[in-house]
């Protein structure tokens, strides 16, 4: 059974006419930093943003309580992570296979390092996302939904963890795999060469890198394929939207947004308070509230979701 968000406006002629796409304007990292922090809640003030995602794990969870007290009007999701910061369980399994240092401290990118993961490690995992959403709920914090730090809770292999943590919490909700346009950005990257390059000289750098492209394309296609089935996933199981992409890539690209011209709702995901150009560019997007404002979309939560 998919859960979609759904929508049937009739005209008084009784002629169903396409209604506003919904839009969720989730802010990531909610939490991580003062600084992040503080410009999250501007947005929030404003009403530029309709949701945001709190990292358990972060460095300004004191100010995030406060800005949760302050400001019901937005939906709060868990923004689980399990690759920056310190871990909350500092478990001696997750130091075992390499996703923790000896001092507790989670391994940038090494959850997306593992071939395989383990009865013992997926148990590990569990513990800490656990932890992670217990110290939100401490905190008298309404868990709208989850999505994750640098989207690991897109790794297919790990979808059994995910799912028992979210039925654990009695959690309906979750955010989609990473948007399709990511891929076109990865494709573009392994064939760049080829394409500033004269044919003779693509070859020759190539040849010097050892840069199988074909194999790159290969894996990028496998990875395409687990993320179309890690959405399947997520949709027969809970409650998603119908599509998830940066909010500028949806601002600024006609052919994504043509991409979802026909969807019902979608989630646009931003970084305010990030010291990235493409960050403050977004930010500065994001407050001028052009999607908000307009008649074609409609700002909603993952409340009413």
């Amino acid at each position: 059974m998919e859960h979609r968000c759904r929508s049937t406006s009739k005209s008084n002629q009784g002629v169903i006419r396409k209604a506003m796409m919904r839009v969720i304007i989730n802010a990531d990292d909610f939490g991580i930093n003062e600084i992040v922090t503080t410009e999250i809640e501007k947005l929030i003030k404003i009403g530029a943003i309709s949701s945001t995602t709190i990292m358990a794990n972060g460095k300004s969870l004191p100010l995030v309580e406060k800005i949760v007290n302050e400001h019901p009007e937005i939906s709060y999701g868990a923004h689980l992570c399990m690759d920056e910061f310190d871990s909350l369980t500092g478990s001696d399994t997750l130091y075992k296979f390499g996703l923790i240092d000896k001092d507790g401290k989670f391994i940038r990118g090494a959850i997306f390092e593992i071939k395989d993961y383990p009865d013992e490690l997926k148990k590990a995992i569990i513990g800490e996302l656990s932890a992670q959403i217990d110290m939100l709920l401490s905190m008298g914090i309404p868990i709208s939904h989850i999505d994750s730090h640098h989207h690991f809770h897109t790794i297919y292999a790990l979808k059994d963890v995910i799912s028992y943590v979210l039925d654990k919490y009695g959690i309906k909700k979750v955010r989609l795999c990473n948007n399709i346009s990511v891929f076109e950005i990865v494709k573009n990257n392994i064939l760049k060469k080829k394409i500033n390059q004269s044919n003779d000289e693509a070859v020759s750098i190539v040849k010097k890198k050892n840069v199988n492209v074909v194999s790159k394309m290969i894996t990028l296609i496998k990875l395409k394929y687990l993320i179309i089935l890690m959405n399947k996933y997520y949709n027969n199981r809970y409650k998603v939207t119908n599509g998830f992409e940066s909010y500028s890539s949806f601002l600024n690209n006609d052919n994504v947004r043509k991409r979802y011209k026909d969807k019902d709702c979608i989630e646009l995901m931003c970084h305010p308070g990030h010291s990235g150009k493409q960050y403050q560019k977004e930010a500065i997007e994001v407050s001028e509230m052009l999607l908000v404002n307009s008649t074609n979309y409609q700002l909603i939560s993952y409340n009413e979701l």
